[in-house]
């Protein structure tokens, strides 16, 4: 039984939880009420239906559980990959020159 309180949002959360990977009805909910009451915690309850659910979940939990489909997780990877590397660009044309 979850500490946290069982909200719409945590319900729409847990969805997406179970929609993406192989877990259990219980362990999504357990996972969608901690992932919600800190997003309301840090943000706001007002906020948190307004975050981007699909990539957090997908962000938070991608390394922990399995996903459903191979498909769907070499592209998000793919996806973090890229924009790992354009941060690394960007960051790296932002350093000043050691001889300058």
């Amino acid at each position: 039984m979850s500490i946290f309180p069982i909200t719409p949002l945590v319900r729409q959360v847990q969805g997406l939880i179970l929609h993406t990977f192989e877990v259990s009805e219980q362990g999504a909910q357990d996972y969608a009420a901690e992932m919600v009451a800190l997003a309301e915690g840090w943000g706001s309850p007002e906020h948190a239906p307004n975050l981007d659910w699909p990539m957090l979940v997908k962000k938070h939990l991608g390394a922990k559980l399995e996903w459903k489909s191979k498909d769907e997780r070499a592209t998000y990877m793919a996806g973090r990959k890229q924009a790992s590397e354009a941060l690394e660009l960007l960051i790296e044309k932002r350093k000043p020159s050691r001889y300058t």
